[in-house]
């Protein structure tokens, strides 16, 4: 039996397979005027300010998606704030290694080619491998990526073990980042990551390496890629996100034949209903027993 804590859905109007699923799951679904709890699966953190007015007994905020960078102004003491952690992990990181080798196999080239135009059989298999966050993208990142041999290094804050991988704290970045032959970003957006791709750290990397980004555009300096590509510091890109975001029609970045695109579409919760109800419930346990929820997020270290 789940705890009686009232919740509401915004912005309306609601995911219907969303709310199917939570009361399906016994999740107690009121109006916002009444709620206590809220699930917001928005965008616009106006729009969750506007939401939160109507709300006032609201004392936890979930949010549906892993990034909260555009939330943290609405964030105070009154109100405990959860980020969807680990609900989209195994979306994510999958699309992450179609990413890379799509790099390379270089298969973009072969599909602007329009003729019959044979390309190299890059592998992954036995690549050296670093992944800069150390989250539940890079776990399942690590699962995906056994069968490949792959020698993985991962960058994470706390430096904590991992399996299948050589962990370290970030300022082992700059020693390990020249060695990789993939480079997967898999970290939040904070004042610390903002920029962390810049053009003295493309140019540090390998001549063949491929980044591949499905973090945050803001972790790249974009212009500095786009001189990394145009000038061969490195092999390829592959961008789940961009900065600016939407990437313009007219950006170069589309025209590179070394760099794929997707719209940042590596997740959405139309696809992860399950883990994200669970999660819901769960939180919803521990806030009845006393407990701060899964994914509770820090203010100060903005994830």
């Amino acid at each position: 039996m789940l705890p009686d804590l009232p919740v509401a859905v915004l912005p309306e109007p609601e995911p219907a397979d969303l709310m199917t699923a939570l009361r399906a799951s016994g999740v107690r679904l009121v109006r916002p005027a009444r709620a206590e709890g809220l699930i917001w699966t928005g965008e616009r953190p106006s729009a969750l300010a506007a939401a939160l007015a109507c709300a006032p007994s609201v004392r936890w905020v979930q949010l549906a998606s892993t990034g909260v960078e555009s939330y943290l102004p609405l964030m105070d003491q009154k109100i405990r704030w959860s980020r969807a952690v680990g609900v989209q992990s195994e979306l994510v990181a999958e699309h992450a290694l179609m990413l890379a080798l799509t790099v390379l196999r270089q298969g973009t080239a072969s599909v602007r080619a329009g003729a019959w135009l044979p390309r190299p059989a890059i592998g992954l298999t036995d690549a050296e491998v670093l992944v800069v966050g150390g989250g539940g993208i890079a776990r399942e990142l690590l699962a995906l990526l056994r069968p490949f041999r792959v020698r993985a290094r991962v960058i994470c804050r706390g430096g904590a073990p991992m399996a299948g991988a050589e962990v370290g704290t970030p300022d082992r970045l700059d020693a390990w980042l020249p060695e990789a032959r993939v480079v997967f970003l898999a970290a939040p957006l904070t004042a610390d990551t903002a920029g962390l791709i810049d053009a003295v750290r493309l140019r540090s990397m390998r001549r063949d390496a491929c980044l591949v980004n499905v973090a945050r555009g803001g972790l790249v300096i974009t212009d500095d890629l786009v001189r990394a590509l145009t000038s061969g510091w490195i092999a390829g890109a592959g961008l789940d996100v961009t900065d600016p975001e939407p990437l313009p029609p007219e950006h170069p970045l589309w025209s590179l034949p070394t760099c794929v695109i997707t719209a940042h579409c590596a997740g959405d919760l139309d696809h992860a209903l399950g883990p994200f109800v669970d999660l819901v419930r769960r939180n919803i346990r521990r806030l009845a027993n006393g407990l701060e929820p899964i994914g509770l997020v820090d203010r100060e270290l903005g994830y």
